[in-house]
């Protein structure tokens, strides 16, 4: 019948569209297959096979004048090594940041930034940070985390688990802090005691931050670290162009489809 020939046009259009939305594959910048410059306050890095091109940029602001040497390799910071460990065995890369505030005003920010060729922003990012602790002249504090849309208005909160014992997690939505509790041991078995992981959910993110210091009353000066692990996220899923044209055949169909069906049933 010409209405179940239309009906299965139809169908098979849908079917096609579908077909056509383009595939979004999840992206992880891995400190152990990329390169920093000592020292540099930011790094771009192209690492989405689908698209040419830098993906993702990592820079620091705020009192980077603070950053100093890695004391276990005498590298400046920040860096790209294995000073701490995360609990992680074997030891991974991760992004170290070393600094010697002199007061407890003082603090860096670190900022993710996704390209803006990823038109709908990202979703499902996550990274984890090592070596949040307290000594007895430093109390690493992580504060002001959140992520801001493509619409450069939005901010979403972050989600944070894997907390661990010597990490005191505070507030709610966009006031959650990170404290350090208790000392970690850099490397070995231990070394996860310091852990905590950042995550977003939300769809349309075009960046993610966070602001590392020395927390208010603790002594100073003195020498602190925190690691950025590797950085995962997933681009926000485009329409083909094609779809456009698909669309309309979608839309012309189903007028037909549904006139023809008004027709046969007023000559009933």
């Amino acid at each position: 019948m010409p209405s179940c020939s239309l009906f299965k046009r139809l169908l098979l259009l849908i079917a096609v569209a579908g077909a056509l939305l383009s595939s979004a594959e999840a992206v992880t910048l891995d400190w152990d297959a990329v390169a920093w410059t000592p020292g540099s306050l930011s790094n771009s890095y192209d690492i989405d096979p689908a698209r040419p091109g830098s993906d993702i940029t990592v820079g620091v602001t705020g009192n980077t004048g603070a950053l100093t040497t890695d004391a276990a390799g005498g590298t400046m910071t920040p860096a790209n090594n294995t000073s701490l460990h995360g609990g992680l065995s074997p030891a991974q890369k991760s992004l170290l940041f070393t600094t010697s505030f002199s007061n407890s005003s003082q603090s860096i920010t670190i900022t993710v930034t996704f390209s803006a060729e990823y038109v709908g922003g990202v979703e499902n990012v996550s990274f984890t940070l090592f070596g949040i602790q307290k000594r007895s002249n430093i109390q690493d504090y992580v504060t002001s985390i959140s992520a801001l849309g493509v619409d450069g208005t939005t901010v979403y909160a972050p989600t944070i688990t894997n907390v661990g014992s010597s990490v005191t997690h505070s507030g709610t939505d966009l006031s959650q802090t990170l404290t350090g509790s208790n000392a970690v041991s850099s490397t070995g078995s231990g070394s996860g005691a310091g852990n905590a992981t950042i995550s977003f959910t939300s769809s349309g993110i075009r960046s993610v931050t966070f602001t590392f210091s020395n927390a208010t009353g603790a002594p100073n000066p003195g020498t602190q670290n925190v690691s950025l692990h590797d950085i995962n996220f997933t681009p926000v899923p485009e329409i083909n162009p094609a779809l456009s044209a698909i669309g309309s055949c979608l839309m012309a169909a189903a007028v037909a489809f549904h006139h023809r069906n008004r027709v046969r049933a007023r000559r009933k």
